[in-house]
């Protein structure tokens, strides 16, 4: 057996560098910790200073704690099936085997690691924090004595950093970033001192801006990370080795489109490459700028914020049109870039085989807090509000056990031809490529409620609507709601400082909005797309309503979105619909029916489908299919169309009724 530290001996080496660097550090249990940055113009509550009350994500922290997170602790933790923690364990040489998995499988681990601390400080399940504590000394006696840790290399015997692919910068990332969640909520340092060891290491390798480290962080968590752990330590050393990996790109011969080194960051003006990568480095840079307020990065990354929105997003937040793509630079096909998991060119939107991988669109939710924890923008957080509804939550199934990597907009059942990581059914964890969403989502959703509120000179802003209580000290609000599903908000102060201001993000679909104090309406326009800011000298029982109008709105697409021509997408609030062929009468193809312009489509309120639904019913067209087994054009037919009625649900609810087929556009009548 090989010997290595454990945890408690490397947290007695390290204590006195934790202890020596507080003068910078920050008291702070903030997911994203922004009380000590100079560029942030927005301040995080404290993660357990917010807590559910009840409704639509209340239930989903429910479902993660219930079954999302114990789920995916017995699959990893089963050797024939997960491996995740035996790969672990052969490394620390606790235990002899092979390595099984994926070259990023020790990052399930780091992920559902971050997961736990949240869920722990919500709950304070004595029993969680054992097994994290067990999982946390396997890791500190898998690291190497100068902090190297990838168990993916270390328990193959294999050298290090030989090929990018093997993603070793990408599992350390994600090791530091768990360690900053778990100190912060647990109070403990016993993964904090395994992840400055494994930073300090790192920043050897990268700092000077090392050409032979430059392509490594292809998958670049290690950023936001890094300056994570800044904000927990207050030592500069790690807000150095982000800022020289994001120096790094674009600046040596080799670099590619796929994970945006090809120009430098700073230059940059169009979003290429795979989703997932450029995703997490544009949020690491924003970390990166709210403690250095870098101008130009940040013009950088407002500039490719809207490219991204405006030319290659989906209505549902999927940023990742393509399996495999090329990425074509000033129209040179001859020296394009060959990119999976691609953003892909602009407009350029396909529907049935989109791949939008869930993390991806959990990378985007990650750089547009960043973006709002920046600029108090609302039109981030309505970006936020539709990757929460729309893109990474598909990616759970309503049980909360079973999974999706890509999440196309159309689905031919099970005719649909299957690309790369594509399934009919939701697919459970294990040793496939598929490994990476499932925590992902599942920390996400864990740290939710992070997301609600922020302060800043003004005072308190809420950005996201759902039942909760915040009590910081210094605020003490309830808001009560049903939202997603009724657009009906209610806060009550029960604490607040009487000089600040309460402000209210309208979202921007939220045309007609209205909000009342202690039943009087404000005489103020109320724009959509912006924070409606409330004054007054609050006191204790004063009652905020606001009023969403949830209309039903048929949404069309730019005309350069070819795949979208003559079709309509339906929204209601936040939530795209879609309609799956189950829902359809009998005889009726979904690819037959069609949406007259004047539909009335009535909401109604399914409290035992998918987990408690507000569906749209209405009356559609449906024209007598025609056969095309045998032909790719035929004439236009003349027959006339029946009504049929239709049932659309939530986009995010789908494909948990068996293999049926799908679609978010629908053709206009």
């Amino acid at each position: 057996m090989i010997h290595k530290p454990g945890t408690l001996f490397i947290l007695l080496i390290l204590l006195p560098a934790l202890l020596a660097t507080p003068a910078g550090a920050r008291d702070s249990k903030a997911l994203t910790d922004t009380s000590g940055s100079p560029h942030a113009k927005l301040r995080c509550i404290d993660l357990d200073d917010v807590h559910w009350a009840e409704g639509f994500w209340a239930q989903r922290f429910a479902l993660c704690r219930n079954a999302t997170l114990p789920h995916l602790y017995e699959r990893a933790a089963d050797p024939n099936y997960g491996h995740a923690l035996a790969n672990l364990r052969i490394a620390a040489g606790l235990e002899t085997g092979v390595f099984s998995g994926t070259h990023w499988h020790d990052a399930w681990i780091y992920k559902w690691l971050e997961a736990a601390a949240v869920v722990y400080a919500m709950t304070h399940d004595t029993e969680l924090d054992h097994r994290m504590d067990d999982i946390i000394e396997i890791i500190g006696q898998a690291q190497q004595n100068d902090g190297y840790i990838a168990s993916q290399i270390t328990a193959r015997g294999w050298p290090r950093f030989q090929d990018p692919h093997h993603h070793e910068c990408y599992t350390m990332g994600h090791l530091i970033a768990a360690a900053c969640v778990h100190h912060r909520m647990t109070g403990k340092d016993n993964l904090l001192a395994v992840a400055c060891k494994t930073a300090d290491y790192l920043y050897e390798q990268f700092k000077g801006k090392n050409p032979r480290m430059a392509h490594f962080p292809r998958n670049p968590s290690v950023v936001m990370a890094a300056v994570e752990l800044y904000r927990t330590t207050g030592n500069a050393k790690y807000l150095k080795l982000a800022n020289a990996v994001i120096d790094s790109r674009g600046a040596f011969k080799g670099g590619s489109d796929l994970n945006q080194d090809r120009i430098p960051l700073r230059r940059e003006d169009s979003v290429v490459g795979h989703a997932v990568f450029y995703t997490y480095l544009y949020a690491g840079a924003a970390d990166a700028y709210m403690e250095t307020g870098d101008r130009r990065l940040r013009e950088a990354l407002e500039r490719l914020w809207s490219d991204l929105v405006e030319r290659k997003m989906y209505i549902t937040g999927g940023c990742c049109a393509l399996h495999r793509g090329l990425s074509i630079r000033n129209g040179n096909i001859w020296s394009a870039d060959d990119v999976h998991e691609a953003a892909g060119a602009p407009y350029d939107l396909p529907n049935a085989t989109a791949y939008n991988e869930t993390c991806g669109q959990v990378g985007a939710f990650m750089w547009s807090w960043r973006m709002l924890l920046i600029t108090g923008q609302a039109k981030y957080a309505d970006l936020m509000e539709r990757q929460m509804y729309n893109g990474f939550l598909g990616g759970l199934s309503v049980d909360g056990r079973r999974f999706f990597y890509t999440n196309p907009l159309r689905w031919y059942g099970r005719d649909h031809e299957l690309l790369s990581n594509d399934s009919l059914l939701r697919h459970d964890i294990g040793k496939a490529k598929q490994i990476c969403c499932p925590t992902n989502v599942l920390r996400t959703l864990a740290e939710l409620h992070g997301y609600l509120y922020t302060t800043d000179e003004t005072g308190l802003r809420v950005h996201h609507y759902a039942g909760s209580t915040l009590d910081d000290g210094q605020y003490k609000v309830r808001q009560e709601t049903n939202y997603p599903w009724d657009g009906i908000v209610r806060i009550t102060i029960e604490k607040a400082p009487p000089e600040k201001s309460i402000n209210l993000r309208v979202p921007g679909w939220a045309d007609g909005a209205r909000v009342r104090i202690n039943s009087q309406n404000i005489a103020q326009t109320i724009a959509p797309g912006t924070y409606v800011q409330l004054n007054r000298r609050w006191r204790a029982g004063d009652e905020i309503v606001l009023e969403l109008p949830l209309k039903v709105r048929l949404m069309t697409a730019h005309p350069r979105v070819e795949a979208d021509r003559g079709q309509v997408a339906v929204m209601r609030g936040p939530i795209v619909y879609c309609l799956e062929s189950v829902d359809l009468p009998a005889r009726i193809r979904l690819s037959d029916v069609t949406i007259p312009r004047a539909i009335r489509l009535s909401p109604r309120v399914e409290p035992t489908l998918l987990g408690g639904v507000t569906v749209l019913a209405g009356r559609a067209h449906a024209t007598s299919h025609a056969d095309w087994s045998n032909a790719l054009y035929q004439p236009l037919s003349s027959e006339s169309a029946q009504e049929v009625t239709i049932r659309l649900i939530p986009y995010y609810a789908r494909a948990n009724r068996g293999v049926s087929e799908m679609s978010v556009w629908l053709p206009l009548w």
